[in-house]
C-alpha cells in the first residue's frame, strides 16, 4: 500500500511530471514515489491545468511581442523617415506633397525640396509641416526611445544624432519663438482671444513667423463679420462682434511685429538661411540617405535583441 503524505513537495511534483512524460502510468508513478495513486492523479491534473494556463499566457505575450516589434518596424518607415523628410519641391507642378524618403509618395530624394525645412505654402501648412518633422506625438517619442534601446548598436543612431545636430539650432529657435507666442497670448485668454480659438491663433502666428524668417511674405487675414480667416477660408479667430474684429486683427498683427524685435528672430533667419545652403543640404541629404538605408533593414526585422521600457515582457 502506498504510504500517505501530508504534504507533496515541489520536487516530487516535478518528478511526477518527468515520469509522466516518460509514459509512466499514475499507478507506476505512485509506486515509484510512495504516493497514493489518486494523489498523483490529482497533482498531475492540477499541474496540467497550470501548464495550459502558462501556455495561454505565453502565447498572449508572444502576440504582444510580435505586435510590439511590428510597431517598431512600422515606426522605422512611417515616422522616422518622415522626420528627416523633405517638404514639397519649390516650383513643383505636382498638386501633392512630394517626399524625399519614399514615405507618402514614391519619388526619389533628389527631386524633393529642402531637407529640414517646411515647404512654402500658407501659414497653417508651414507650421503643420514643421510639426511633422519636429514635434512628434508623445507615443512616437516613446517608440523612438524603445527602438533605440532595442537597436542601440545600430549605425542608425550615429546618423540620427548627426541629423539632429545639423538641425538643432533651427529647431531650438523655432521652439523658443513658439514658446514666446504662447507666453504672449496666454494673458489675453478671454480678454482679446476666445479660448476656443487660442490654439488656432497660436498655430497661425507661429506659421507666419516661420514664413517671414524664411524670407517669404506673411499671410494676411480676411475679415468677415466676426471672423478672421485665411485666404483659403480657414477660421483663425472670432471676435465678440463685428465691431471688435478690426481691433482683434490689429492685435494679432502687433504680435507679429513684436516678434520681429525678439533676439531669436534674427538668429532664426540666420539658421534658416544656413539650412538652405547647398553644402548644408548636401550634408543633410547624405545623412538622410544613410538613415534611409538603415531603416530599410530595421523595417524588415520582426524581432529585436534586448528589451526596452515598452516591452510587454
Amino acid at each position: 500500500m502506498a504510504r500517505k503524505r501530508h504534504r507533496i513537495t515541489d520536487e516530487e511534483v516535478r518528478e511526477m511530471l518527468r515520469l509522466k512524460r516518460e509514459g509512466k502510468t499514475d499507478t507506476a508513478i505512485a509506486k515509484t514515489l510512495g504516493i497514493h495513486r489518486q494523489t498523483v492523479g490529482r497533482y498531475l491534473k492540477r499541474r496540467q491545468n497550470n501548464i495550459l494556463a502558462d501556455e495561454a499566457r505565453k502565447q498572449i505575450l508572444i502576440d504582444e511581442l510580435r505586435g510590439h516589434f511590428l510597431e517598431l518596424a512600422t515606426l522605422a518607415t512611417a515616422t522616422l523617415k518622415v522626420r528627416v523628410d523633405a517638404s514639397p519641391s519649390e516650383g513643383s507642378e505636382s498638386s501633392y506633397p512630394t517626399t524625399g524618403l519614399f514615405v507618402r509618395f514614391f519619388v526619389p530624394i533628389s527631386s524633393a525640396g529642402r531637407l529640414g525645412l517646411p515647404g512654402s505654402g500658407d501659414a497653417n501648412y508651414t507650421v503643420s509641416e514643421w510639426g511633422r518633422m519636429y514635434d512628434l506625438p508623445l507615443r512616437d517619442k516613446h517608440l523612438i526611445q524603445a527602438l533605440r534601446e532595442h537597436t542601440k548598436d545600430s549605425d542608425l543612431w550615429v546618423h540620427w544624432d548627426s541629423w539632429r545636430k545639423e538641425v538643432a539650432d533651427y529647431e531650438t529657435l523655432c521652439r523658443q519663438l513658439g514658446l514666446w507666442v504662447y507666453t504672449k497670448t496666454e494673458p489675453e485668454r478671454w480678454e482679446k482671444i476666445d479660448p476656443e480659438y487660442l490654439d488656432k491663433v497660436r498655430f497661425w502666428l507661429l506659421g507666419n513667423i516661420l514664413l517671414k524668417t524664411s524670407g517669404a511674405a506673411r499671410e494676411e487675414l480676411v475679415g468677415s463679420g466676426r471672423d478672421l480667416t485665411t485666404p483659403a477660408g480657414d477660421l483663425v479667430a472670432r471676435a465678440e462682434d463685428s465691431a471688435n474684429r478690426q481691433a482683434l486683427q490689429e492685435y494679432l498683427d502687433g504680435i507679429l511685429e513684436e516678434a520681429e524685435q525678439q533676439s531669436q528672430w534674427r538668429a532664426l533667419e540666420s539658421a534658416t538661411a544656413q539650412l538652405r545652403q547647398v553644402e548644408k543640404q548636401k550634408k543633410l541629404r547624405d545623412i538622410a540617405d544613410k538613415i534611409s538605408a538603415v531603416l530599410d533593414d530595421i523595417e524588415r526585422m520582426r524581432a529585436f535583441p534586448g528589451h526596452c521600457h515598452l516591452c510587454p515582457v
